[in-house]
């Protein structure tokens, strides 16, 4: 069937839908005969519309021949914000994901393209077949923010769960929830297409990179010029048969052995499964449902596994000093016996000096490359593969790195976290050289950038300053943190010291885990978007809460917690109130992973917005209480309760009374106090008692804030916002 009658038969499917009434609205009959003459006639664009007011000003077609972004008809069925109807109903049908990639088919076919005209387009730079991830995003998302595009990059983020995969049709986006399973999350996908692409010097006015780093200028970036799919409608002159290979692996257990000597592990044994896994890590999903090229991890009963070999666990000798990055806290003694160390006193130490025979454990996290097959432009072009990331679970699914990043730079206090954020997208690095067949070069050191396709034109306006960001997931590496030897996605090496560096997934922790545990712990320390746990567990160094979690997102209450914890409790001792934490020290993710215990259910419904204003509040907690961005003076004020509050409440009404304020529109609840003498009691020593010197309880909103010191009467805070 040619790509004229698939339009023809999705708009068909669609009109009754609304779409009809919507696209006549702006002069587009998609139910016309013929629908060919219809979808290239000039339009009057109603950018007034919901979902049309970032459409490219310039924009007047349904199918503009090569530009997707200035078709009317692609934007409509690829952006998320195209919801509603003209009248502001609900649209009642959606474009599947296939619909939409062949309508993106149909705008590259319309240009009538040959190899001979694009390369007469690249003049004198290189040309391959190049594989991208890529997304269709708003204007605020976009390399150029000028108007709702295409963005790419060479770098795809996928992530493991434990459900297959789900589609939201209106948001034009796959989402990790599993609505009746609180501890069920999805795996993510990743979209990969295959362009010819030119190479071209970095230059933020054609085509990037987004955020363009230092040396941009002088790096070489594969940039996308038309689509590439099957048939004889792609190339003129051409009967194209498009195939994606792609190659996954996980060899963490292997860089254990490789790293550390005596874990009774060698060649050729740890270059072979399950040292080594390079099966059942991920599928292309049916051509027919998504599109060609969406990659699917597999899903597994549990986001962690036990290994074996030969039908029996897997165990080794766990080295010395590794840094919590090698989970080895469960053993086997020479019985066969399993031993949980979590159970014995001091284990942070007996990990930390190993000697013993401990349980191997892998997840199915990965990386590789994703390279396009072609037989008719094998001879006429080189193909350029993409570096394929199969990452860990996104508790914040809704939240970005990058906008994280910009939203920081805005800030007064420049020292929000632990360490310097950085998104991935900004890593200018070259991606794993480890791996089979190796596709990748030294010298490539944008394959994490993030390209648009080649502008053609300014807009006329700007819609991205008032545009709202639409909050959903990205499998791009703006999304994705950035690395700190090792980072959340994927790590660097080698991981400290002089490059040249390279990705890699194997740097990771084996298993995930263990990154978790302790990224959380460390108020975020690496990651930025990512849960936040130092206000679970006991004071400890110098570290304090940033990102403030609920206390129903931290299991308070009976609630569903995210990592399986038990939050900060207070108590009555000794005649006195002090805080109950249970140690840091003898938590085990990679247990709660075992026993299906992670959950994204709460922490996944923060929206980016939402995310920054628990951040600013926190802040303003510690500058109220004289802690400013002090890391010593902020961590003798643990937080022992956060919430949203919600109209009527008791103590709201009483706070707002007794200050004479009313606070306006959301309002965030904390309750701290100024921390004292720590100790272990004897009956317990997975517990850890804190004495509580002052307590104070806040009410913060956007504009003001109400406090109280223990029993007195609440007050306004005085504050420099």
């Amino acid at each position: 069937m040619e790509l004229l009658q698939q339009v023809t038969k999705l708009c068909a499917r669609l009109a009754p839908g609304g779409w009809h009434s919507l696209l006549l609205a702006h002069g587009l009959d998609i139910t016309a005969v013929p629908l060919g003459t219809e979808l290239i006639k000039p339009l009057n664009i109603d950018r007034s519309l919901r979902g049309f007011e970032d459409f490219a000003s310039t924009g007047n077609r349904a199918i503009e021949p090569g530009q997707p972004a200035y078709s009317l008809l692609y934007h409509a069925l690829a952006s998320p914000e195209v919801t509603h109807d003209q009248t502001g109903q609900p649209l009642r049908l959606f474009p599947t994901p296939a619909e939409i990639e062949t309508v993106l088919n149909f705008v590259y076919a319309t240009n009538r393209s040959s190899l001979q005209r694009l390369r007469k387009q690249a003049g004198d730079n290189p040309m391959a077949v190049v594989v991208f991830a890529s997304e269709y995003r708003n204007a605020a998302q976009t390399v150029h923010s000028e108007h709702a595009d295409l963005c790419f990059s060479r770098t795809g983020i996928a992530r493991v769960g434990t459900a297959p995969c789900r589609y939201d049709a209106p948001l034009r986006s796959f989402l990790p929830f599993v609505d009746d399973d609180p501890y069920g999350i999805r795996v993510m996908p990743v979209r990969y297409s295959a362009y010819i692409a030119m190479q071209l010097k970095g230059d933020p006015k054609r085509f990037g990179p987004m955020d363009a780093q230092p040396g941009d200028a002088e790096l070489d970036f594969w940039v996308p010029m038309h689509k590439l799919f099957n048939g004889s409608q792609c190339l003129v002159g051409l009967n194209l048969t498009l195939d994606l290979d792609n190659h996954q692996i996980n060899e963490k257990l292997r860089h254990i052995h490789r790293s550390y000597t005596g874990t009774g592990w060698q060649e050729p044994q740890i270059s072979q499964p399950p040292f080594v896994v390079t099966d059942n890590l991920a599928h292309w999903a049916t051509p027919q449902d998504m599109g060609l090229g969406l990659l699917l991890p597999n899903a597994t009963p549990k986001l962690v596994e036990a290994a074996s070999l030969e039908g029996q666990p897997l165990s080794f000798w766990m080295p010395r000093g590794t840094g919590g990055m090698v989970h080895g806290r469960h053993t086997l003694d020479e019985e066969g016996r399993f031993e949980d160390l979590n159970d014995r006193e001091g284990v942070a130490e007996l990990v930390k000096q190993g000697g013993y025979r401990a349980l191997h454990y892998h997840d199915n996290t990965a990386d590789g490359w994703v390279r396009a097959r072609c037989p008719a432009l094998q001879k006429l072009l080189p193909s350029i593969a993409a570096y394929s990331v199969i990452g860990a679970p996104d508790f914040f699914p809704l939240c970005n790195q990058r906008q994280l990043l910009r939203w920081a730079s805005t800030e007064p206090d420049p020292n929000i976290w632990h360490a310097r954020l950085e998104a991935l997208s900004n890593v200018r690095y070259c991606a794993n050289l480890s791996l089979k067949q190796q596709p990748f070069s030294a010298n490539d050191l944008g394959v994490t950038a993030i390209v648009g396709l080649p502008h053609r034109a300014k807009s006329k306006s700007s819609p991205s300053k008032n545009h709202p960001v639409v909050d959903r997931p990205s499998s791009l590496p703006d999304a994705a943190a950035g690395i700190f030897g090792p980072g959340w996605e994927v790590g660097r090496y080698p991981p400290f010291g002089s490059g040249p560096f390279s990705l890699s997934g194997y740097q990771m922790a084996s298993p995930f885990t263990e990154d978790v545990r302790i990224c959380a712990a460390l108020g975020s320390y690496w990651p930025g978007v990512a849960p936040d746990s130092a206000r679970t567990f006991e004071p400890r160094s110098n570290l304090h809460s940033i990102i403030p979690l609920t206390d129903e997102e931290i299991g308070q209450h009976g609630a569903t917690a995210w990592d399986n914890q038990q939050g900060p409790q207070l108590i009555a001792h000794e005649g006195r109130m002090i805080a109950r934490y249970r140690a840091y020290e003898y938590t085990d993710y990679t247990r709660v992973a075992l026993d299906g215990r992670f959950s994204l259910h709460l922490t996944g419904r923060i929206t980016q917005r939402q995310y920054q204003d628990r951040v600013r509040s926190m802040r303003r907690v510690y500058n109220v209480l004289e802690a400013g961005s002090d890391p010593v003076l902020r961590k003798d004020w643990p937080l022992l309760s956060f919430r949203l509050i919600h109209r009527p409440d008791a103590e709201l009404a009483t706070a707002e009374q007794e200050s004479g304020l009313t606070l306006a529109g959301w309002t965030h609840r904390f309750h701290v106090y100024k921390r004292g003498a720590d100790w272990t009691p004897q009956n317990d020593f997975k517990l850890r008692y804190v004495d509580i010197e002052r307590q104070v309880t806040l009410l913060i909103s956007e504009q003001a804030m109400l406090i109280r010191y223990g029993q007195l009467p609440w007050q306004i805070a005085l504050e420099a916002l």
